[in-house]
């Protein structure tokens, strides 16, 4: 009931929900053709910068860290598609584990649910950061021009990851 009154009545808190869960779900498909990436996000940017117009002020960290998390996302296939580097393994399972996380992202506000989704949403990008520093690690040895292309975007996939953390500890505590 709690989610669903939320959800009615703070428009930042059901914007940021709406772009955690579909960024999760667009990821897949942005990662076979990464330059969509700004057809994609430009609607849900646009809904969240509407929504921090309105709302309660404790929702502002959420929808604030949501802005974030897309920007940073899009950023991350902007890369891909700039650097005509498609997403290797690690990348995938990064990706993977972020979709798992925006998945669970909107049970953060149910009053049952909360406390597992925050959980989930932990352990997925705490297991994507892991995945993404061994594959720096890794990659070390690679060749110089493919190393900067990964690394690059092994960095944003990992503060995508870190903003998306903090936006559902955001979601969590409104």
């Amino acid at each position: 009931m709690r989610k669903f009154w939320i959800m009615l009545t703070d428009g930042r808190l059901r914007a940021a929900a709406r772009t955690l869960e579909l960024a999760g779900v667009g990821a897949g498909d942005l990662a076979a053709k990464p330059g969509d990436a700004p057809t994609f996000f430009r609607p849900l940017k646009l809904e969240l910068q509407a929504a921090l117009k309105e709302g309660r002020h404790g929702s502002l960290a959420a929808a604030s860290a949501a802005e974030d998390f897309a920007a940073r996302l899009e950023k991350v296939f902007s890369d891909m598609a700039l650097l005509q580097a498609p997403p290797d393994r690690a990348a995938l399972e990064a990706l993977r584990l972020l979709q798992r996380a925006c998945a669970a992202a909107p049970d953060l506000l149910s009053t049952s649910g909360r406390k597992r989704a925050s959980l989930e949403v932990r352990a997925c990008c705490a297991e994507g950061r892991k995945t993404l520093a061994l594959a720096k690690a890794a990659a070390e040895g690679a060749g110089f021009p493919q190393n900067l292309k990964f690394c690059s975007i092994y960095s944003g996939l990992d503060a995508a990851l870190d903003s998306l953390e903090r936006c559902a500890e955001a979601l969590f505590k409104a």
